[in-house]
């Protein structure tokens, strides 16, 4: 949901509609026409716009939150604008978020996304013993999550090794008795009201919706981008490398057969925007290709997507959507 697809408005939309509202921090900034110091202040410039546009949507309603990877050169900056700006949570993966804590003040709750017992045991311990704070919920992210993956490829060719249902174990075992005061929230493929009925009879608190998100009028997308999800079917979703040095879940395009075929993109680097990327080692630049993805461009374009995109069969309002869940639900 990160460069530009999930801002301002799609957050807002989303408070309105009961739900937690998210921006994704990464990529708002012009990489080409702001290089080095400038393409940091720049992207905080740009998240704070992001920011009051939700709020402005939603007259300053919450929960409004702020997605930030670890991976991002950019990382403490980010957190601290988000923070500053009032937000009500930090939500933080791609990688592991040991020193946020450090970022925030007391009111700012926390959130980090794991996908095993062991990292979350690993965020526990240093939160506690550096900064004396615990998380205020966390993410567990299931092997058929959309995006980026921690996971290993053997993991995700048998996602029953590490099914989400044994992550939820893991994780009430890390927590002890605190798992009944931290919600656990399940990221794992959640098109519908059956889906989210699933996780809650497991045993998790709620649950983090996205790639239905992508093909809402309020997505950041482009129509053009968004027609290839609607296209797409199972047989279409695949798992690459990506220059965040992890697993990603993408739509079979044209970039990624080039770039299981080996090729490698010619392109530039104005700004270092992720630590683990080795630009003169990636096959292509994941900001381009993603910006190229939200413009609809098929032949240059990532498009990041969940494992079941067969329920996007056409672009709707996330008020629509929202009212679809509830609808099936029959509340």
């Amino acid at each position: 949901m990160g460069v530009r697809i999930g801002v301002g408005r799609l957050a807002g939309a989303v408070i309105n509609e009961g739900g937690i509202g998210v921006i994704a921090s990464v990529g708002l900034a012009d990489i080409d026409k702001t290089l080095n110091a400038g393409y940091i202040e720049d992207s905080e410039c740009k998240l704070v716009d992001e920011i009051r546009i939700a709020r402005s949507i939603t007259g300053s309603k919450g929960p409004l939150g702020v997605n930030v990877m670890v991976a991002l050169t950019n990382y403490e900056s980010l957190v601290r604008t988000a923070v500053k700006e009032g937000v009500d949570l930090i939500i933080s993966g791609a990688g592991l978020p040991l020193r946020l804590p450090a970022y925030v003040d007391e009111k700012t709750a926390l959130v980090p996304v794991v996908s095993s017992g062991r990292a979350l045991k690993l965020v526990m311990k240093t939160w506690r013993s550096k900064y004396d704070r615990v998380p205020d919920a966390i993410i567990l992210e299931g092997p058929l999550c959309g995006g980026h993956l921690g996971f290993s490829y053997e993991q995700i060719e048998h996602p029953e090794t590490c099914s989400i249902d044994k992550i939820l174990a893991e994780a009430r075992e890390v927590l002890g008795e605190e798992h009944k005061r931290i919600p656990l929230i399940a990221a794992e493929g959640v098109t519908c009201r059956a889906d989210i009925d699933r996780y809650l009879a497991m045993g998790f608190a709620g649950v983090q919706i996205g790639t239905r998100f992508i093909c809402t009028a309020e997505s950041g997308m482009e129509r053009k981008g968004q027609e290839h999800y609607i296209r797409a079917c199972a047989g279409d979703v695949t798992v690459v490398q990506s220059p965040v040095g992890l697993p990603v879940r993408v739509l079979r395009s044209p970039l990624v057969e080039r770039m299981l075929s080996g090729q490698r993109e010619k392109f530039k680097c104005p700004y270092k925007c992720l630590i683990t990327c080795d630009m003169k080692k990636v096959p292509f630049c994941i900001a381009q290709a993603l910006l190229a993805a939200r413009e609809g461009d098929w032949e240059n374009g990532l498009f990041m997507t969940g494992c079941n995109v067969d329920p996007i069969t056409q672009i709707t309002t996330v008020k629509e959507f929202i009212a679809e869940l509830l609808q099936e639900a029959n509340v």
